[in-house]
């Protein structure tokens, strides 16, 4: 097993990687580089926090003390490191022959300790600029000397921040580099952090998203596969007398409340992992609807049946719940292995086949949770052939305002490019898109119209919850 999984800590804000590096005890030299307000001061204030021990020191030399608390109080509280005015400071290539001479301050506050203390320098351009009489190329050799002396015998990790993403001669003397970018996505703004350089580390991913939501900065690993393999308890988000919840807080709180009674929604995704990501959406849908003991009526996705629902919902609910409030329609013309709660569609005409569906979900007590794979219909109704698609949304449009009526809630499942898709646009209440960054499933949603926010598995040995997150 590669050292780097070994060391995969869940809760930590920082990639494997970044932290494998950092945590070898025998000093690592970092360049943090990126464009202004790309996040590079949070992302050292995550590397002070989670590796300064009681001997690391930020030198500020953009904003003064007060206001950096003001902008990050959490900083206040956290006794492990020194927070440094380094415009009070003066700095020359002679003081950074010997670290310990730099001035009194910094030789109390970077004593030897038990662990490899940390000193962040943001930026090393402005506190090299408040030098008097040297030239770019002293102090390029002075700071050369530094790295060099902080790895190799003070064994102390320097992190070193530039607000210029040009190669310059630090990148060749660093032990790595990061580098912090803007990247847009659906005409909106996300966060990607680039791992250009880590010697002597094996780089399993070179991208990630990340956020700066909450003034922390959170990176955004590979989307997390729900597990399913044993029994996990999965909280109950409730419904409301207006809305049915999503079971996704966060998606609730986009919704203004959940989905609407006699709303219809749209789910679109790719065919990678934000399929993985629909998925876990759908689940949770339906797991949080048998919970409150409400019905909740499938046509599964192409490729699923009733046998494969049963083992990715069966594990979070009763059982009895299960039998009685989920029914599954599925498209097949044999009628062999059908359970209680299966109806069976012959899938050889939609005008026979679809007031079976609708006639059935009339005969519930709503509300009702509709979920329908669209790509399903593409392939068994035969969609693609001319006028088929037409048909279909005349269907649809006659159900959807007899749904609305009665106060039963849709969501439609689609691929990207699904042939259903330009027709049922039209119709919905809300549409949401799934896209991938860096493996990292990405939801935004062009009506309402909200923000990227990445879309989470949060699984723990006890618990399975869906997150979600703004990139801010």
């Amino acid at each position: 097993m590669p050292e780097s999984h070994v060391l995969k800590n869940v809760s930590s804000k920082i990639p494997s990687e970044l932290r494998e590096a950092l945590s070898t005890g025998i000093g690592y030299s970092l360049l943090i580089k990126g464009a202004p307000g790309t996040g590079k001061t949070m992302l050292a204030f995550e590397l002070l926090d989670e590796f300064g021990g009681e001997n690391a020191v930020y030198l500020s030399s953009r904003v003064s003390l007060p206001a950096l608390y003001k902008q990050f109080p959490w900083l206040e509280e956290r006794t492990g490191f020194h927070v440094i005015d380094a415009t009070q400071l003066y700095f020359s290539s002679k003081a950074f022959l010997k670290p310990r001479s730099f001035s009194d301050l910094l030789h109390t506050k970077l004593g030897e300790g038990e662990k490899p203390a940390l000193l962040v320098m943001d930026s090393w351009e402005a506190i090299m600029s408040g030098s008097k009489g040297e030239s770019k190329e002293e102090l390029e050799k002075a700071l050369t000397d530094l790295v060099r002396s902080y790895g190799t015998e003070y064994k102390m990790n320097l992190i070193l921040i530039s607000e210029t993403t040009e190669t310059e001669i630090l990148d060749y003397l660093v032990d790595g580099i990061i580098e912090l970018n803007r990247v847009t996505i659906e005409y909106r703004r996300g966060r990607e952090m680039v791992l250009k350089k880590l010697r002597g580390i094996r780089i399993d991913q070179h991208k990630y998203g990340f956020t700066l939501d909450g003034g922390r900065f959170r990176y955004f690993g590979p989307f997390q596969r729900r597990m399913i393999e044993k029994t996990r308890r999965v909280e109950i988000v409730p419904n409301t007398p207006t809305h049915m919840s999503t079971g996704c807080v966060e998606i609730d709180k986009i919704l203004e409340g959940g989905l609407s009674k006699g709303s219809t929604t749209i789910v679109e995704y790719g065919d990678d992992l934000s399929l993985l990501g629909y998925q876990s959406i759908v689940a949770h849908l339906i797991i949080n609807t048998l919970q409150q003991g409400i019905y909740c009526v499938n046509i599964p996705n192409s490729g699923w049946d009733e046998r494969r629902l049963r083992r990715g919902i069966l594990p979070f609910v009763k059982e009895e719940d299960y039998m009685k409030y989920f029914k599954v329609f599925e498209i097949r013309r044999e009628k062999k292995d059908v359970r209680e709660n299966v109806k069976i569609l012959k899938g050889e005409s939609m005008e026979v086949d679809f007031p079976i569906f609708t006639d059935f979900i009339s005969s519930l007590e709503p509300p009702v949770m509709v979920i329908i794979g669209t790509d399903l219909l593409d392939y068994q109704y035969r969609l693609k052939v001319s006028g088929n698609v037409e048909r279909m949304a005349e269907l649809f449009s006659y159900w959807v305002m007899d749904l609305r009526e009665a106060g039963n809630i849709a969501v439609f499942g689609m691929p990207t490019g699904g042939v259903l898709g330009t027709e049922l646009c039209h119709m919905v209440t809300n549409r949401f898109n799934l896209t991938v960054l860096d493996r990292s499933v990405v939801l935004c949603c062009n009506r309402p119209d909200t923000k990227l926010h990445c879309l989470d598995n949060v699984i723990t040995e006890e618990a399975l919850k869906l997150k979600l997150t703004a990139f801010v």
